[in-house]
């Protein structure tokens, strides 16, 4: 099975990659930690995860990370995306979601490794802008994904250029529009924590659309992280920002940020609960070279330092095995039929 330069052949292959961060050491940067100290630790722990076998954590390869970025440079560009004349913040907004994009990129990883035929069926729930269902499509993937109207009106005509079946779905009160058993994989990626609802409802129906043996990846803030504790405890809040909450969501009919989040085994104990066996239920953190490419190639955003810090530093935590990162990551398989 061939999916180009990131097919699970080529992956295992023992090459230097181009880091996206290279070129960042420099003693500029906050008096805490110095760019060339995370970019040290971005690389020394990227050699140790590639010499082993897990996809999860492997690190993500500069080529990857610049094709990724320009289908989001593309998006970005794009005419037909922005909500009105009036967005002009639309192109920064949609540019800066290269720096999750290392998340996005284990996910492709992932279901290559996993793939059981040559072009895989794969749904992206909670779609956004699209690029990864961009990117997979490219990779050979029969590629769909959805998202509320609003986003679907206006990317749905982006993505079927990529060759993605992108379609309109609310999913407080419609079921996914597919049929049963319909997807090999089916991504789940910083959703279910946005759902002013139950996400039982959710969780069965991506087990129907799924095909026997067909794996639902999910990714969700890890609402027991070590940074939450540590707030909890000089007390502060672990929620959104009051000021976004109270002041800039204040005419939303419902507020579009997070309203549950999961601990480890609320998230094992939901796929459990809606008839999935679990593969796998950890915690990770956000990809440091994706971080630090953000940051040379897109533009530094607020707070970017301490993000790439505790991305580095989560990489610390992975290595020991222990909970204390930013984000949860499961994997949960339909069981086949007998």
């Amino acid at each position: 099975m061939r999916f180009g330069w990131i097919s699970p052949r080529n992956t295992g292959r023992a090459r230097r990659t181009q880091w996206p961060g290279e070129g960042l050491e420099s003693d500029r940067g906050p008096p805490y930690l110095k760019r060339s100290v995370c970019l040290w630790i971005i690389k020394s722990m990227g050699t140790a995860e590639n010499r082993n076998d897990d996809v999860r954590t492997r690190a993500v390869p500069g080529a990857q990370i610049r094709r990724f970025d320009a289908i989001l440079e593309a998006i970005a560009n794009d005419p037909r995306g922005p909500s009105g004349a009036e967005d002009t913040a639309y192109p920064a907004w949609a540019r800066h979601s290269i720096a999750a994009g290392g998340t996005k990129l284990r996910v492709l990883h992932y279901m290559l490794a996993h793939a059981r035929s040559s072009h895989p069926r794969f749904l992206d729930v909670g779609a956004q802008v699209g690029a990864m269902v961009a990117y997979a499509a490219e990779l050979g993937f029969q590629s769909h994904a959805l998202d509320l109207p609003h986003y679907a009106r206006r990317f749905s005509v982006i993505a079927a250029d990529y060759g993605v079946d992108y379609r309109s779905c609310d999913l407080s009160n419609e079921p996914l529009p597919f049929p049963d058993d319909s997807f090999d994989f089916v991504s789940y990626m910083d959703v279910v924590e946005h759902h002013a609802f139950s996400s039982k409802r959710v969780f069965l129906e991506i087990h129907r659309v799924l095909a026997p043996g067909g794996r639902v990846i999910i990714t969700t803030p890890n609402h027991a992280s070590l940074y939450n504790r540590l707030s909890l405890l000089a007390g502060r809040s672990v929620n959104d920002s009051f000021d976004y909450y109270f002041t800039t969501c204040a005419e939303h009919p419902i507020y579009p940020g997070h309203h549950r989040e999961f601990t480890r085994s609320e998230l094992r104990r939901a796929l459990e609960a809606t008839s999935f066996d679990v593969i796998e239920c950890r915690v990770i953190d956000e990809d440091p070279a994706s971080q630090a490419y953000c940051m040379r190639v897109v533009a530094p955003a607020r707070g970017s330092y301490l993000n790439l810090a505790l991305a580095c530093i989560g990489k610390l935590w992975a290595a020991a095995r222990l909970p204390f990162g930013r984000l949860l990551w499961a994997v949960g398989e339909k069981p086949a039929k007998r």
